[in-house]
């Protein structure tokens, strides 16, 4: 009966400091990298349009802008400004990515949203992956200050693993224990096959493969209830893609983030991807998902500017007075009339 209940102690305090993990310090943000440091491809880019209209668009974790190259190509093409972002950390090697925490990706943002909104008439906040769970943070922080023109968030999620609807959704395990795998490595390396030549011509991705950074996978974790409290206050239009069978993030994501958007106008697109040996995460780059991903974006933004263009009927000043007034007259000539 002891050694009983000294088990059931012994995991429930695995598991609490598997999710909780060790308290730990602020640390200083990591220098921006040398044009030289950067991956051939995972640079980021700035495509200046003539439209007056930006979008700041940020790729996901271990990922890098050559993922969402072809949305900014895209939007480019329609006389949009596009600006890829290239997180810090990311692009160069998995070390510099173990000194990188949530709150400095948080802190990159913001500075850059706040710079851009001035140069340009409307902006929107565009995600992959961990982007867009970046972008929704960003949207719901400074929903009563700097509103975005609108969100677009492609395979993002806001959980991990958890109950939804009822019914426990197990989707990463390995995420249940970062805080006890960060005590004893900071990167976590596994045996993967490697992409073969035709699988990286069909889904192109550049990033830290079969390697994770286990200090800042904690802190991204621990930072999505944060995210989540921030969904309410998203008023803005919202567009939301993503591949119901997805085998990095879960197709609850999708759901739990759109019932919980405050947004008037917000429409989603969730599919199935034809079987294959990729993630189906990835739909901007891969060739049989990214036109249909491309066109549902393109229906968006147009139905959201052009809603933006209508002209809002002022009410004249002092309207209630002007009908008394209206009706007092009639009521005058009508007792002269008798």
């Amino acid at each position: 009966m002891i050694v009983t209940t000294l088990f059931v102690c012994f995991l429930i305090a695995l598991f609490v400091l598997g999710h909780f993990g060790l308290p730990e310090q602020l640390i200083p943000p990591p220098p921006s990298p040398k044009p030289a440091e950067i991956m051939p491809g995972a640079e980021p880019y700035r495509l200046e349009g003539e439209s007056g209209v930006a979008f700041l668009i940020c790729h996901g974790f271990e990922d890098s802008p050559l993922t969402t190259r072809p949305l900014g190509d895209f939007l480019h093409g329609l006389g949009h400004t596009a600006i890829g972002i290239l997180l810090p950390g990311h692009g160069t090697k998995i070390e510099d990515l173990t000194r990188v925490r949530f709150y400095h990706w948080q802190d990159k943002l913001e500075a850059l949203f706040r710079e851009e909104r001035s140069r340009y008439q409307k902006i929107f906040l565009v995600g992959f992956s961990m982007g867009g769970t970046l972008m929704l943070d960003l949207a719901g922080r400074y929903a009563d200050t700097y509103r975005p023109t609108g969100v677009i968030t492609i395979s993002s999620p806001v959980f991990f693993n958890g109950f939804f609807n009822g019914r426990f959704v197990m989707h990463q395990p390995l995420t249940m224990f970062t805080g006890v795998m960060r005590i004893f490595t900071s990167i976590l390396r596994v045996e993967a096959k490697r992409k073969s030549s035709s699988m990286q011509r069909l889904n192109p991705w550049l990033g830290y493969e079969a390697t994770y950074a286990l200090d800042t996978l904690h802190s991204f974790k621990r930072a999505l209830p944060g995210v989540r409290r921030v969904l309410s206050r998203i008023s803005v239009p919202y567009c939301s893609i993503m591949a119901a069978n997805d085998r990095t993030v879960s197709k609850e994501n999708q759901i739990y983030i759109y019932n919980r958007i405050q947004s008037r106008e917000k429409r989603a697109l969730q599919f199935i991807m034809p079987p294959d040996m990729t993630s189906m995460h990835t739909l901007l780059t891969h060739k049989k998902s990214q036109k249909r991903v491309l066109r549902f974006i393109e229906e968006f933004v147009e139905d959201t500017l052009k809603d933006f263009e209508q002209p809002v009927p002022r009410k004249p000043a002092f309207a209630f007075l002007s009908r008394w007034f209206s009706r007092r007259k009639m009521q005058i000539q009508e007792e002269n009339h008798f």
